[in-house]
Order: C-alpha cells, then structure tokens, then sequence
C-alpha cells in the first residue's frame, strides 16, 4: 500500500461524506413532498436555485476529486499532507452541509434559504478551488513528461479555459442579487464545471 493509498483513503471518506450531506439533502426534499401530497405535512417552495446549488457542488467535488487522483503520483505521504487534505475535504463537508436546510418544513419558499446562504457556499467552494488550483501548479513540475504533452494539448488547453470560466462565473455568483440571473449562471457553471472536467479527463490527467 503506497503513500497516496493511505491519503485517499482519509479523501474518499471525507469527501464521500460531503457528497452523501447532499444526496441526502434531496432525499430530504422528496419525503416532505410525499408528506405534503399524503396530507401529512405542508408543502414548501423549493424551485430552482437550491437544487442547481446543490448539483453544482456535487458536481465541484467529483471534479476535485478527479484533480486529486490527477497529482496522486506526486502525493507525498506524511503529516502535512494528511492536514491540508483534511482542510480541504473537511470544507467541503462543512459548505455541503449548508447547501439544504436542517429541516426543509421550516422553510416553505427555499429561494429565501438560498439568498441567505448562497455566498457563503460559494464563497467557500470558490476558496477551495482556488487553492487547489495553486497547489496543483506548484506540483506541476512534477508531473511526467507523458502528463505534461498532454497538458499542453488542445484537450488540456480547452479544459483548462473551462476551469477559468467555471471560476469567473462562480465569483459573479457570489455577487448577483437577482433570482432569475442566479439561475441563468448557475445553469452556465454546471455546464462550464462538467464541460472542464470532461476535458480534462481527455487530456489523460
């Protein structure tokens, strides 16, 4: 078992934990709307914005997790390493879940939930992307000459402008008010953040 074995494995926990806080959010959503169909409970208002908001992280997190397996050869094994992937697993754990209400009943319109918690998420999400992003720059040099060709590819150069473009939007995100702009981006970035890793994923990184 190498180095990068034993750090994945407190990676995949974590990160598989913030992905169920998620999945576990709609399934959440879907028992109140049965409750409130079966005349149990009242229904609430979820529309688009905390869903969108929710796949987008899902969706960031599969991402980060395909950039870490990226660098796994040049993962080294040690205290620092184990911290600084706690750190940032552990974030995104925290931010997942903020993503649905504790309990969905306390609040019938989720529009509400999402303007009060939407640029801590993504204000958060984009932090961690950003220092991923400085952390794998700094591991750059260390990639292979095989990676490194097909960094410089068309494949790795369209991924790499998709990656940019999922941060820009997000930061926009954290800044735009309006519901209706709100969901025009979040549409944007959910296929900017696939669109990034499918291309990366190309490139053989």
């Amino acid at each position: 078992m190498t180095g990068f074995d034993f750090v994945f494995a407190l990676f995949s926990l974590v990160l598989g934990l913030a992905v169920a806080e998620v999945l576990g959010g709609f399934a959440s959503v879907m028992k109140l709307h049965a409750s409130a169909r079966a005349g149990r409970a009242r229904d609430v208002r979820v529309g688009w914005l905390v869903p969108m908001l929710a796949a987008l992280v899902v969706l960031n997190q599969l991402s980060f997790w395909m950039m870490a397996y990226s660098v796994r050869e040049t993962l080294p094994f040690g205290y620092l390493t184990l911290f600084a992937v706690l750190v940032v697993v552990g974030a995104y754990y925290l931010f997942s879940v903020l993503v649905f209400p504790d309990d969905p009943a306390d609040w019938p319109d989720f529009d509400l939930y999402y303007d009060q918690h939407n640029r801590l998420i993504l204000g958060g999400i984009l932090a961690i992307n950003l220092a991923s992003a400085v952390v794998v720059n700094v591991w750059a040099p260390k990639l292979t000459a095989v990676q490194l060709a097909a960094r410089q590819g068309m494949a790795g150069t369209i991924g790499a402008l998709g990656v940019f473009a999922a941060l820009l939007l997000m930061l926009a995100l954290i800044f735009v008010k309006n519901r209706r702009l709100n969901i025009v981006l979040l549409a944007m970035l959910i296929v900017a953040t696939v669109g990034g890793a499918a291309m990366v994923a190309a490139s053989g990184l």
